[in-house]
């Protein structure tokens, strides 16, 4: 899609302006082999075109370009120079992102609006490594485990290092209390106390059972044991017969022996049955006696560890000061004396997988009393600044990660808690790009909230997708700045989209792309390619070299008096011009290994360029470079590959008649036209009424086209080309197709500045020069653009030998004397032009066209 490309040099707002510019920087060429061209079947009037009218004069070829006197460089070679360290021509930025760094009140975020290049991140960590806050102090965080709540595990705070001194010493305090407890149960004294509460509760336990027994054999009953098929035992109550103990089942065979009578036996089975009660009833007392055994044996040793476990823990109780850790300690300290099993002889001989009484296993109990340090600031000095490039949920907000076990379960526990970039920039800055970061709309969402409450909740992005395993650690208070980077149109939308976004970047900082050729500048530069050199071990620049690079700087920005400040591509220039230089066998880099870099970087970009060209010189694409032609134009349009932007005529058209339907753009009305063109159409429909409409409406149907146009086409640099072509279809004169032209035109006929003019000038000298220089070929421009002059020599020589002609201009009616060799004409108090003039043909024409249409109308 060809971009007639609107100038930078508008009322435009700088952000927009560089969208307009970065829109129509897009444009493709789609081209289609015609099989007919159109002719032109009106009547030529004939007008001398042999010279050019006076009073316009064209440029010098002086005028074309800006040179960069290498006078001004004192040095041999950029050896000599001190490389430049610091960030220059961004002022405005700089102190905006200082201001954003400094206030330390919410929702003073940083919104970083530039192009690539622009030296953005560097100039970013240079301004905050010299933001001085003496007066922060940096926060460690841990989580640990909630005895209370075990799904919502505590939050600790620390000074600076004292997360990790304080999960070193609880880790020593269990490694001594596992030495140690054990110790305890092997002392003599002891294990004398523990025997004899053991020998206490086992003689309740037996005594509860003799008694009963005595109590039954004065019934003629006794206790025994009696043993299962699979090998168990189990009390029971026997009859004694004649001091033998006989199984109640065993009545019946008694009976039938005559040893006992069928009464006896049945008085004997109901007493069975009464005792056999009364033997469960003495079990539940043993269960109760044995439950209260083990209680005092744990309350046994707790009270003979509890001095060892608060002798472990004063130390860190006098150290760790913090309201938090004081808390845990003591819930720590209880929760270890009531589990005061996992140090026994017996399970640390077993192994870490021993299953305690509460089914939980010794390693998981264990783990438990550890801390997990998420945030370690003990080697922090001064303010983190955190880079994100990859900013997606986990690694910006943190995770809590998943484990399974060996039941094939998956479970999670606070060890499992991991840190993202949000917080380990805590206390600092955290830089993320904007186009990486909207990607995921859970990562912005997310972000706003931590912006907006400053709480940061550390949670597993699918959490909600695995059953039993979702813990809700303890929020955190987020301390963090975060500057995000990112282009002009993403700051309008969100600000426009988001209804908060003001309340969270509320600095916006905007980095330029372009600044002020001062002479302070150009020595800058000439150090900045000391720093690349020095640092890269490349051949430094000698003064024509520097002065070569500075030109091709200049001419990045459209504008002889700005430079660019996009030092990544200017270091990539002297990169390039380096490998050219090193090839050809040179120790310093001069002018000619510049060039040669310029020269090839557009060789290996201009395939699109030359393909174009090839189809205009092989008659594919139409364009005249000779003779004139009635309601024909050849405009000036930019193309873009992505790579390398170039300059092409395209042929504009124009077709009137009577009628009522005023200008059709025919690019609109086939979707090939962009907003800013068809603007340009309508503009040229208020100047005509401005110039023909005052006496008369106008009866006017008239057509415009770019012709083999089938990319579309943007931009209103080619209005001033329509208006043209179309008074020359209007009044029958002719218009030199020798002669380009290229201008925004307004209401009132002022000629207004275009973007890309040295591409266009390039594009139709180069289809000129292919088919031939005749002296009369050149161009037309705005005059306020031939600031923006930095043409190639090819173009110079040319205008210095009087070959090719540029040719400003302030006014449309300059332009109408240069193209058509003929005055434009000036309104007259009745609204009428002077014959000879071609308003005065158009007027008439018009005229003529206004009495055509009434006559139709009165048919």
């Amino acid at each position: 899609m060809p971009a007639e490309k609107s100038s930078p040099r508008t009322n435009i707002p700088e952000p927009a302006k560089r969208l307009a510019k970065s829109t129509t920087a897009a444009a493709r060429h789609r081209t289609k082999r015609l099989k007919q061209s159109p002719k032109d079947s009106r009547r030529t009037r004939k007008h001398d075109k042999s010279s050019v009218a006076t009073g316009i004069v064209e440029l010098t070829a002086d005028q074309l370009r800006w040179r960069c006197d290498a006078s001004i460089y004192t040095f041999k070679s950029t050896a000599e120079l001190e490389p430049l360290m610091g960030i220059v021509g961004q002022h405005r930025a700089i102190e905006a992102i200082r201001l954003g760094a400094e206030i330390s009140s919410r929702g003073f975020n940083i919104f970083v609006m530039s192009l690539l290049g622009t030296g953005r991140l560097t100039t970013i960590q240079s301004v905050l490594r010299r933001v001085v806050k003496s007066h922060q102090a940096f926060i460690d965080y841990a989580y640990v485990h909630n005895f209370k709540y075990p799904d919502m595990p505590r939050l600790l705070k620390f000074q600076a290092g004292g997360a990790r001194a304080f999960a070193k010493a609880m880790e020593e305090n269990i490694t001594v209390l596992r030495r140690q407890i054990p110790q305890l149960f092997d002392d003599p004294s002891f294990r004398r106390s523990r025997t004899e509460l053991i020998k206490r509760f086992r003689h309740q336990e037996q005594a509860l059972l003799e008694n009963f027994d005595k109590e039954l054999r004065k019934k003629g009953f006794t206790l025994g044991q009696v043993q299962a098929e699979d090998g168990t035992t189990s009390q029971d109550v026997f009859v004694l017969l004649k001091d033998k103990a006989v199984l109640i089942d065993e009545l019946d065979e008694l009976v039938t022996q005559g040893q006992m009578t069928e009464r006896r036996a049945e008085e004997r089975r109901e007493q069975y049955l009464q005792y056999r009660d009364e033997l469960a009833d003495i079990a539940r007392k043993q269960m109760q006696v044995g439950q209260a055994f083990r209680v005092s044996l744990i309350e046994h040793d707790r009270n003979h560890a509890a001095r060892i476990v608060k002798d472990v823990f004063e130390s860190e109780r006098e150290h760790f000061t913090e309201a938090g850790v004081q808390d845990y300690l003591n819930e720590c300290e209880e929760d270890l004396l009531q589990n005061i099993e996992i140090f026994s002889p017996i399970h640390a001989e077993e192994g870490s997988d021993t299953v305690l009484s509460s089914g939980m296993n010794v390693s998981d109990k264990l783990l438990q009393y550890s801390v997990n340090v998420i945030l370690d600031n003990s080697e922090t000095k001064s303010p983190p600044i955190i880079i994100e490039s990859y900013p997606t949920y986990v690694n910006l907000f943190g995770t809590i990660e998943k484990k399974i076990d060996k039941s094939g379960y998956v479970k999670t526990d606070f060890t499992q808690i991991k840190p993202g970039a949000l917080l380990r920039a805590d206390g600092g800055y955290l830089i993320v790009n904007a186009s990486d970061l909207l990607t995921d709309a859970s990562v912005w969402q997310n972000l706003k909230r931590v912006l907006l409450y400053g709480r940061l909740e550390i949670q597993s992005q699918d959490s909600a997708a695995v059953m039993n395993t979702a813990l809700k650690p303890a929020h955190i208070e987020s301390n963090v700045k975060v500057i995000m980077l990112g282009n002009y149109e993403t700051y309008t939308a969100l600000y426009e989209v988001e209804e908060d976004f003001k309340k969270m970047f509320k600095i916006p900082a905007e980095f330029d792309y372009e600044t002020d050729r001062a002479e302070k500048m150009l020595h800058n530069y000439a150090r900045f390619i000391a720093k690349i050199c020095t640092e890269e071990k490349l051949p430094h620049a000698n003064p024509q070299g520097v002065a070569a690079i500075v030109e091709w700087a200049v001419a990045q920005t459209e504008d002889k008096n700005k430079i660019t400040i996009n030092f990544s591509e200017v270091a990539d220039l002297i990169r390039e011009a380096a490998f050219f230089a090193k090839q050809d066998k040179k120790r310093v880099l001069g002018r000619s290994s510049v060039e040669k870099a310029v020269k090839m970087r557009h060789h290996r970009t201009e395939l699109q360029d030359h393909k174009i060209q090839n189809q205009i010189l092989q008659g594919t694409v139409l364009i005249d470079t000779t003779g004139s032609r009635v309601g024909q134009i050849n405009g000036l349009t930019v193309y873009s590959t992505g790579l390398v932007s170039f300059g092409k005529p395209a042929r504009i058209s124009v077709s009137t008649s009577a009628g009522t339907a005023g200008i059709i753009n025919i690019e609109r009305e086939s979707e090939f036209s962009g907003n800013t063109h068809t603007k340009g159409v309508l503009i040229i429909s208020g100047l005509l009424r401005e110039l023909f409409a005052q006496r008369r409406p106008l009866a006017l149907s008239a057509t415009v086209a770019f012709e083999q146009n089938y990319g579309g086409v943007d931009g209103d640099s080619a209005s001033s080309a329509e208006m043209y072509a179309m008074l020359s279809s209007l009044s029958g004169v002719a218009i030199n197709q020798s002669i380009a032209c290229t201008g925004s035109i307004n209401q009132k006929g002022d000629i207004q500045p275009v973007g890309g003019v040295n591409e266009k000038i390039k594009g139709f000298f180069e289809i000129c020069q292919r088919r031939g220089l005749t002296g009369n070929q050149g161009v037309v421009i705005p005059r306020q653009n031939v600031a923006d002059l930095m043409l190639d020599e090819a173009v110079i020589r040319a205008v210095r030998k009087g070959t090719f002609h540029i040719w400003p201009v302030s006014r449309f009616e300059e332009g109408v004397e240069i193209l058509m060799g003929i005055k434009a004409g000036a309104m007259r108090s009745d609204y009428s032009y002077a014959e000879g003039t071609l308003f005065h043909m158009v007027d008439k024409r018009l005229e003529e066209l206004y009495q055509v249409a009434l006559r139709w109308e009165a048919h």
